[in-house]
């Protein structure tokens, strides 16, 4: 079985934080690859060059955060790391966590363009959108935990996107959120996936 990401990511760091907190560094080799690469390795598996993609051992190409993920944790279901039925508050933060770091990525490719092309709106829009999330998580931070579910997974990745997006400045007015975060980033699987500078 085979993961391609790309270090810098949010969506790979998702897949590769999950296999490593599934215990299945053993299973899944990865292999990174360079986004946008006409000659890239990955297009051999996955058409639409989107990273992550899972080659899985059955023949399947698998190139959905959230579909890899349900994937690895049929794998080693000891483990519930992708929330179902039985707790409805982590499938609300799923998707509340989903929406967040699509908005985000959203946000940072729109800067990553020449100025002259850059959608004011499509920014703006964007801004709102992440803090009224951010609005959302500070008042139920007392719920987050530090355990590893893939909304809280989710979650630390799309905050650690700062790094990208100087304008997000999130930390002050957000300080609860803060905490919770900064303790999650402790994580041996944060700390491995880190973002390449």
């Amino acid at each position: 079985m085979k993961l391609f990401y790309t270090p810098n990511s949010p969506y790979a760091r998702i897949a590769r934080v999950a296999i490593i907190e599934l215990n299945l560094c053993h299973r899944i080799e990865t292999q990174k690859v360079i986004a946008r690469d006409p000659n890239s390795d990955l297009l051999n598996y996955n058409p639409t060059g989107k990273v992550p993609t899972l080659a899985t051992d059955d023949g399947f190409i698998l190139s959905e955060t959230r579909i890899i993920c349900v994937y690895l944790n049929h794998l080693n279901p000891e483990i519930k790391l992708v929330a179902d039925i039985s707790n409805g508050f982590l499938q609300q933060l799923e998707g509340m966590t989903g929406g967040f770091i699509d908005g985000i990525a959203v946000w940072v490719r729109e800067l990553r363009r020449p100025l002259s092309e850059q959608s004011l709106g499509v920014i703006e829009f964007e801004r709102s959108r992440a803090l009224r999330i951010l609005d959302y998580f500070e008042k139920i931070s007392d719920k987050l935990d530090q355990t590893s579910k893939l909304a809280h997974i989710t979650l630390a990745s799309a905050l650690g996107l700062e790094i990208r997006l100087p304008d997000l400045q999130w930390r002050q007015k957000y300080p609860k959120l803060a905490n919770w975060y900064d303790e999650f980033f402790k994580l041996p699987s944060i700390q491995a996936t880190r973002p390449e500078s």
